[in-house]
């Protein structure tokens, strides 16, 4: 990738530090350009890909609510990350949510998301990567403290 994150950063320069997206696509074209590997060129295949993802889209906005003593709207899909290493797929987030093995996966994938928020804030702004370090503590020792049938409660 630094042959490609060269040409990308030289492409930023030469349009005031902006690079956008048609012209990225537009450079790969060119099939001697180093970029154009890393992109789907035959319109059926792109076509069907770029479904894919509005199906994500489309999945991941949905949403159910949870009823405890306060409503909540949450997902009502989630993606593991066993899923994503199999081929991908959602999984009906009360479902996830009921089977110790797949909430404790769940409450690890949340852990590693955090972890990369954390990183990224830090580049930001060190007051909210410190709230997010405080939230990865307590998403750690909830995990590690409670018995699994508790964490959905």
């Amino acid at each position: 990738m630094k042959d490609e994150k060269k040409f990308l950063e030289r492409m930023a320069q030469q349009n005031n530090g902006v690079l956008k997206v048609d012209d990225v696509i537009e450079a790969a074209k060119d099939k001697s350009c180093v970029l154009h590997k890393h992109f789907e060129w035959d319109d059926t295949e792109a076509a069907k890909q770029f479904r894919k993802d509005q199906a994500r889209s489309l999945i991941q906005r949905c949403r159910i609510t949870l009823v405890d003593s306060v409503p909540s709207h949450i997902r009502a899909f989630v993606s593991l990350s066993s899923d994503r290493e199999n081929g991908g797929g959602y999984r009906l987030t009360t479902t996830v949510l009921s089977d110790d093995s797949m909430r404790l996966e769940l409450m690890h994938d949340i852990e590693l998301t955090i972890t990369r928020w954390k990183s990224k804030l830090h580049l930001l702004d060190s007051d909210l990567a410190e709230l997010l370090e405080k939230m990865e503590t307590a998403v750690t020792r909830r995990k590690k403290t409670q018995p699994a049938a508790q964490l959905a409660a």
